[in-house]
């Protein structure tokens, strides 16, 4: 039988993702910063030049973030994961981005190399425009809400009656 490698910091790895998604959905900065190593990597969107070092990082954080100091509207939600295997990890999560009447989701798989103490090493993140689907939102009538998703050319809307 094949088994995955076991690793002592299994705890401390998944307690970080749980951190690096709460840091980036309450805005803090340092918070999401003191999750990578010193010489920390990120590869965001995987195949771009890597970012290292806190001053990159920083810098990457900042524009991401450009124009919203708090980022109560700019949220990441796990839909998958995270699978850890020795010191290295999976997961899967949404990105929303309200825009108006719009959201916008970018479906993302991060994979990650931890240290035995469970911070960032390196991690990549795997996304393109075409993981980017916008979800146009609206009433249309009383007590009803409507969704409409757009991927591509397509749309497909449903309706919900509220109770």
């Amino acid at each position: 039988m094949i088994r995955s490698p076991a690793s002592s910091a299994d705890g401390l790895i998944r307690a970080t993702i749980e951190r690096y998604q709460a840091t980036f959905n309450s805005g803090d900065r340092d918070g999401w910063l003191a999750l990578f190593t010193d010489d920390g990597e990120l590869e965001d969107p995987a195949g771009s030049p890597p970012r290292r070092g806190r001053d990159d990082l920083a810098a990457f954080w900042d524009h991401i973030h450009e124009g919203k100091p708090d980022d109560a509207e700019r949220t990441v939600r796990m839909v998958q994961g995270p699978l850890v295997c020795g010191l290295e990890a999976a997961w899967a999560f949404e990105l929303r981005i309200p825009h108006g009447e719009r959201i916008g989701v970018v479906e993302i798989i991060d994979l990650a190399v931890f240290t035995n103490d469970g911070l960032i090493r390196r991690l990549r993140a795997f996304w393109s425009e075409a993981s980017i689907r916008v979800e146009i939102l609206r009433s249309p009538g009383p007590g009803s809400t409507s969704r409409t998703s757009t991927v591509g050319e397509e749309s497909v809307e449903s309706s919900s009656q509220q109770q």
